[in-house]
């Protein structure tokens, strides 16, 4: 009775073993997957990160060829008549690549807004909430962004300055012209007391173009 019983047991105890074994076996084959997994995820991640530092090379060398390319065209229109070929390429570039920036741009880019009003006088007006405007420009490169090129304007070297004479189709005539108004919460509007070439655009600046007659004094007829 005593070897059945032993020999049941023993009978157990081989197949715990067989079952151990076959588990043990199971386990060993799923931990070696696991670990050519985990190796396959090791080499993508590695492969990955090292086309991510390639492309935010690329990215940031981009980047820097933008800037230098705003400064090139900012430079050429900031001491040209817009009558000249040169200006019709200059602004056409320069809106047309500030846009792509935009779209581009790192979120830690420091770009400023600005709030730009252009009143054509005839009850058409416009506001430009919250424009985006690369930090340095001043209101007349601004002017040229916002209008894509279609702007008339005389260069002043004497003055450093350009005299603007039309915005988007609209000139000056004999008895109406534009304005250059800016604005803080203290004054309210104000007609600007320098040419847009000297009115450098801040973050949270508001500027308003406004197109109207004028005084014996030479004061607009009109306010924004």
């Amino acid at each position: 009775m005593a070897a059945k019983v032993n020999y049941g047991i023993a009978l157990t105890l081989v197949a715990l073993l067989i079952i151990s074994t076959t588990a043990g076996v199971y386990y060993y084959y799923e931990y070696g997957q696991a670990t050519q997994s985990k190796n396959q995820y090791v080499t993508e991640l590695t492969m990955a990160t090292s086309q991510y530092n390639k492309l935010a090379a690329n990215y940031n060398s981009s980047l820097s060829l933008y800037n230098e390319t705003f400064s090139l065209l900012v430079g050429t229109l900031a001491v040209v008549n817009t009558s000249l070929p040169i200006y019709q390429q200059a602004s056409s570039e320069l809106s047309h690549i500030w846009s792509q920036y935009l779209s581009l741009k790192p979120a830690s880019s420091s770009i400023y807004t600005a709030d730009i009003l252009i009143n054509f006088g005839n009850g058409t007006q416009h506001w430009y909430n919250s424009t985006q405007v690369q930090p340095g420009w001043n209101m007349y490169i601004e002017t040229v962004v916002l209008s894509h090129g279609n702007l008339q304007a005389q260069w002043y070297p004497q003055y450093q300055e350009h005299f603007i004479s039309g915005i988007d189709g609209v000139s000056n005539s004999k008895s109406m012209y534009w304005f250059l108004w800016t604005y803080n919460s203290t004054a309210s509007w104000q007609v600007a007391q320098v040419g847009a070439d000297e009115l450098p655009v801040y973050n949270g600046s508001v500027f308003a173009w406004t197109y109207c007659g004028e005084t014996p004094a030479y004061a607009p007829t009109c306010s924004p």
